[in-house]
């Protein structure tokens, strides 16, 4: 695994946005409605953005993503003009990133605001976001990839 300056910037410039509409996600679910708390978004956005980072820079997402795509026999040796490949590569990515930063985040949320929470509960809730952190890290990817992408590419051409 080698960490480029393109891959860096590229996984910083798209988790920015896609970690906020996370954030600003899970406090929309936790206070029931259109409410944001920003001492706890920005303690969330704290926690949950090092570890997309993580997730962006370590995972081999685009290696991942042509073996999902080709699973469903779509042609991915194009990303920003492949429609199909885009779509199954992003909706893929954002079911590891949530699969990973949803019970993470969600588990050390709970040690800082509620350590006595039942475990029970802590695995119910968790797992009753997940789907919603799918559908709004796919979204949110669709938007904010390609201009992260091309900021990549204009520092390294094969990005």
């Amino acid at each position: 695994m080698k960490i480029t300056k393109s891959k860096l910037l590229y996984t910083f410039l798209l988790n920015i946005p896609v970690t906020t509409m996370l954030t600003l996600t899970a406090q929309f679910m936790n206070n029931g409605g259109f409410i944001v708390y920003w001492r706890d978004f920005l303690i969330n956005f704290g926690i949950s953005f090092p570890i997309a980072i993580a997730i962006g820079l370590i995972l081999p997402l685009v290696g991942l993503g042509k073996w999902f795509t080709s699973l469903f026999h779509v042609k991915n040796d194009t990303y920003t003009h492949n429609l199909a490949y885009r779509l199954l590569a992003t909706f893929f990515a954002s079911l590891l990133y949530s699969l990973i930063l949803s019970p993470i985040s969600y588990l050390i949320n709970r040690l800082i605001f509620d350590p006595n929470y039942p475990l029970v509960s802590y695995v119910l809730d968790c797992l009753k976001t997940i789907p919603v952190m799918v559908g709004v890290g796919f979204v949110s990817s669709l938007f904010f990839d390609i201009p992260a992408y091309k900021a990549a590419h204009a520092i390294d051409p094969t990005f």
